[in-house]
């Protein structure tokens, strides 16, 4: 399973060392990029400007660092395995967008397909209000 090479968290905090791997569009998915796209001091601190931060914008990727990060379940990234839940609630799952990072990406290494169709819906930060008019969405 991807020996030698690093594993990619795709849903990563914006920092000097990480890549953008997506945008926000108005109806809430990411766009996935067809190649990230290096983050510099300059991106961060023009985007610091903006009183919505980056990782409501944009996506981000850098090396998963497992027991480094709250998410970590000690197998596996519990993001993924919250967001495979919530499959069948969501509508236009069965498209696989290209993405750049996926041979090393942590959530496909460990949910295959699965992770990639829901991938474009999940933000690395969501405000209160985007989960409860989410919820909202759902109840109807």
């Amino acid at each position: 399973m991807n020996e030698g090479k690093s594993i990619a968290c795709p849903s990563s905090r914006a920092t000097q060392v990480s890549s953008l791997l997506g945008i926000r569009q108005e109806d809430g998915t990411i766009a996935i990029l067809p190649q990230v796209l290096p983050v510099d001091s300059n991106f961060i601190q023009i985007g610091q400007q903006d009183p919505v931060p980056l990782e409501q914008r944009f996506r981000f990727t850098n090396k998963c660092v497992e027991n480094g990060c709250k998410q970590w379940t000690g197998k596996g990234c519990g993001v993924v395995d919250g967001i495979i839940q919530s499959i069948d609630q969501i509508k236009n799952t069965n498209i696989l967008v290209p993405c750049s990072i996926r041979p090393s990406c942590r959530w496909f290494l460990q949910k295959g397909d699965q992770a990639c169709r829901i991938c474009p819906y999940v933000l690395t930060e969501i405000t209160e209000e985007e989960i409860n008019l989410h919820a909202l969405k759902l109840d109807h």
